[in-house]
C-alpha cells in the first residue's frame, strides 16, 4: 500500500471527523433571565447541558438585531429563541426548529392604576413603547401604531412613569424580570389575553440532524 494512498485515507478520515465534531454556533438574543451575557439564563443553561458540554455547539449572546442578522447570513448555525411561525419570522425553507424550551407571551402594559388593554386597536393614537429588534409579530408591525423603540424594558417602564409613553408591549416572563429588577410589581396587563404567543425554540440552518435530535431528546 503506497504512502500517498495512506495519506489520502487519513486525510479523508480527518475531514470526516471534523465534520462530525464541528461545533454549531448558536446566536442567542440577549433577554434577561433567558439569555444573559454571562450565560446564566435559563436557556443558556439548557443549551450548555445539552449541546455545549458534549462539544456540539457554542453560544454567543447578542443584542436582538445583531443575533438575527448573524443568523440570516450564516450557513450552519442556530438562532434562539425563535420558531417557524410566519406571524413572527420568514427564514425561508432551509431551516428547521427544535422542540420549544418554553413559551413566551406578549402583553400590553399600561401605567399604575390604569385600565388594562388587550387589543392593538386600543393603542391607536397613543405613544407605544417597544424594544429594539424584538419580534412582536406581523399584526403588531402592520397595525400603524406610533411606536417608540428603546433598548430595554426597564427604559419603557421609566418612560411610562414619566408619561412619555401611554403603554408598552413586552414579552413575559421578560417583563416580569424587568419589574423585579426595579423592585416594583408588574403594571396592569390582561393576563388572560396576550396579543401573541411565541414558542421559544432553536431555529437552525445547515446543522446535522443528530444535533437537533440530541437536543429534543434532552428536553424530554
Amino acid at each position: 500500500m503506497s504512502r500517498s494512498f495512506l495519506i489520502s485515507i487519513f486525510s479523508i478520515l480527518f475531514i470526516c471527523s471534523q465534520v462530525v465534531y464541528a461545533e454549531t454556533t448558536i446566536y442567542g438574543i440577549e433577554i434577561p433571565g433567558l439569555h444573559e451575557n454571562n450565560k446564566s439564563g435559563v436557556y443558556d443553561k439548557i443549551i450548555d447541558d445539552l449541546l455545549i458540554k458534549p462539544g456540539l455547539a457554542n453560544l454567543q449572546v447578542l443584542p436582538p438585531a445583531k443575533a438575527e442578522d448573524n443568523f440570516s447570513n450564516c450557513k450552519d448555525c442556530c438562532f434562539s429563541p425563535a420558531n417557524l411561525n410566519k406571524e413572527f419570522y420568514n427564514f425561508g425553507d432551509d431551516v428547521v426548529k427544535t422542540n420549544p424550551m418554553g413559551i413566551a407571551k406578549i402583553y400590553i402594559f399600561t401605567g399604575k392604576g390604569q385600565k388594562t388593554i388587550n387589543n392593538l386597536s386600543e393603542l391607536k393614537g397613543k405613544k407605544v413603547g417597544a424594544r429594539f429588534g424584538m419580534p412582536y409579530g406581523n399584526t403588531f408591525d402592520n397595525a400603524g401604531l406610533n411606536v417608540e423603540m428603546v433598548k430595554s424594558i426597564e427604559s419603557n417602564i421609566k418612560k411610562l412613569d414619566k408619561g412619555r409613553i401611554d403603554a408598552f408591549i413586552a414579552y413575559v416572563p421578560d417583563a416580569y424580570d424587568a419589574f423585579k429588577s426595579l423592585g416594583i410589581p408588574p403594571y396592569p396587563h390582561d393576563l388572560d389575553k396576550p396579543i401573541a404567543i411565541h414558542e421559544d425554540c432553536l431555529v437552525c440552518r445547515g446543522v446535522p440532524p443528530e444535533v437537533i435530535d440530541k437536543f429534543n431528546k434532552g428536553l424530554q
